[in-house]
């Protein structure tokens, strides 16, 4: 069984969220660094390549040799932060919103959002988790769309989710009937933008590169005619988190040309471009998201 196994299953879940809350942070973060660090040193894992190649592409391909490393060592680092910074808190309201930082787009989604349907899709960029509990916590409606078939560390990751307001429903038939129903009410749906799917009939341009990511949500939203807004929550140098959205990206064309899906799912992802060139270290996407393409 390898790392990324044992890390989502039930008991590596219930190891890290046991050793978060019982550490203080000052050695929590030590921990993780040292994690990383150990992490980063077997570089022919399956995550480290991803991780690898996932950072050589959103360089431009321009880093190579130490400079690869070291973004590949910040990632895992920047990755152990969130992961403790989520588990560490109390399960209480008013700790988790204590970690986001006020802002105009915080505030913008629970004003709006309820006013009409759209199609919310998270980069896994910063601690979006923490900030998307904390907008459940604030009464923000949402039917998130997760993994299929979680394991037994997904199915408790979602379980302290639903705690938080979230309507938890990994991928299905049922689970895509009701999101195009609830749609069609006016409600809203959210689902991940990167990450990469093994099959799919569509490969958009991610950073100049025909990507393997899904584009499930454009098909929602082109179905609803509902916008598509694309999400992420950086961590700010003063340890909170700021939830960073796109405006509402409409989603024209029809379904039945491939084209119109396409180009529709590259204007979702140029804005997540935008947002990953910021802070490309805070990206923490463990899967290949260019399965073909090897990092030197």
């Amino acid at each position: 069984m390898d790392f990324e196994s044992i890390a989502n299953s039930r008991l590596g879940i219930g190891l890290a969220l046991g050793v978060s809350r019982a550490t203080p942070p000052s050695a929590g973060l030590a921990l993780a660094r040292l994690g990383a660090k150990k992490l980063a040193s077997d570089r022919d894992s399956e995550m480290v390549r991803a991780i690898r190649a996932n950072q050589w592409v959103a360089s431009g391909m321009t880093l190579e040799g130490a400079a690869l490393d070291a973004a590949v060592l910040e990632t895992l680092e920047m990755s152990g932060r969130f992961l403790y910074d989520t588990y560490h808190l109390p399960r209480r309201p008013e700790a988790l919103l204590a970690k986001v930082a006020p802002n105009e787009a915080f505030e913008r989604f629970l004003r709006d959002t309820p006013k009409r349907a759209h199609v919310f899709v998270g980069v896994h960029l910063g601690n979006f988790d923490l900030v998307g509990q904390a907008l459940g916590l604030s009464g923000w409606k949402v039917q998130v769309l997760s993994v299929a078939d979680p394991n037994g560390g997904y199915q408790w990751q979602n379980e302290m989710r639903r705690e938080s307001g979230l309507d938890m429903t990994p991928v299905s038939m049922e689970s895509l009937k009701h999101a195009a129903r609830r749609l069609a009410e006016g409600g809203s749906v959210l689902t991940g933008l990167d990450r990469p799917l093994p099959q799919v009939d569509t490969r958009p341009l991610f950073f100049g590169q025909p990507a393997q990511l899904p584009v499930l949500h454009v098909r929602l939203a082109m179905r609803a005619k509902a916008p598509v807004v694309v999400m992420s929550a950086l961590i700010r140098e003063d340890g909170l988190y700021e939830l960073q959205a796109s405006d509402p990206i409409p989603m024209p064309g029809s379904l039945k040309n491939p084209e119109d899906v396409l180009a529709n799912a590259q204007k979702a992802l140029a804005f997540a471009e935008e947002l990953i060139s910021i802070s490309p270290r805070q990206w923490a996407m463990p899967h290949a998201v260019w399965p073909d393409i090897q990092a030197p």
